[in-house]
């Protein structure tokens, strides 16, 4: 499938690699790839021949999150036509940590905002000593959202998780190892990641998706419940006058560089 900003290849038998290929925008999210990404993890799904999946940015970017196309109009939409199109988009997280194979994530530079919950969403996360979280939503009167509570509490806890996404704050890869949210810090993490994914693909296919079904069976709540709750406190946050105060300031200082 061709899809604009996004290369996927096959490095090595039963890998497969899905690149954000949009590094002129640090890999964020715009509306091709909101809209089409779901069904290209859709048709991997299906793919018996894929034994592990690494997710990557190209450029020295893993992904900034929503692209301004993505976020300057939220506000203008009805709340059935929000829920709709959140419904849809959010599915690409929730795509990424459904998936029947291994998942690793191979994060160089900003993971922010819905690029941290592609990262988040993926089984193992190798980054470089360059990589950057944070889960950015609050600074513009937004909640976050693309799964990230869900997936930022499991991956360190409630407090921590807490703190983190209320205040912005970015998080570097020495302190993402140490909490939780990179597994490995290496100088060239895409290596590490196609290494490990060749490791993992070596089990039994079966085997391993009937593990991974075990281990996501174990988790206490639902990732689509969560995201259903992030769906409506949005559409608030997209119609307060906070929201567009931020979005006026925003936009202005960024299309102003």
């Amino acid at each position: 499938m061709d899809v604009p900003g996004l290369r996927l290849t096959h490095p090595s038998d039963g890998i497969v690699l899905l690149e954000l290929d949009r590094p002129h925008r640090r890999n964020a999210l715009d509306r091709a790839l909101l809209d089409r990404l779901p069904g290209v993890l859709r048709g991997l799904h299906g793919d018996t021949d894929v034994r592990a999946l690494v997710v990557t940015g190209r450029g020295g970017a893993f992904c900034a999150g929503g692209d301004l196309d993505a976020i300057g109009d939220l506000g203008n939409e009805t709340p059935e036509d929000a829920r709709e199109r959140m419904t849809h988009e959010f599915s690409i997280a929730e795509l990424i940590l459904d998936f029947p194979a291994p998942t690793v994530a191979a994060v160089d530079g900003p993971a922010v905002g819905a690029g941290m919950a592609l990262a988040l969403a993926c089984d193992l996360r190798i980054g470089s000593p360059g990589a950057l979280f944070a889960s950015t939503f609050v600074k513009m009167a937004l909640v976050p959202d693309f799964g990230v509570p869900w997936l930022l509490t499991r991956a360190v806890g409630a407090a921590r998780a807490t703190e983190l996404a209320v205040s912005g704050r970015k998080v570097t890869a020495a302190e993402a190892a140490r909490i939780g949210l990179l597994d490995v810090v290496t100088d060239d993490p895409l290596a590490q990641a196609l290494d490990r994914a060749g490791q993992l693909a070596a089990a039994p296919p079966e085997a391993a998706r009937a593990t991974k079904r075990l281990i996501a069976a174990a988790a206490e709540g639902g990732f689509a419940d969560a995201v259903d709750r992030e769906i409506a406190e949005q559409i608030r946050a997209t119609n307060s006058p906070g929201f567009a105060l931020r979005w006026a300031e925003w936009s202005h200082a960024v299309r102003g560089r």
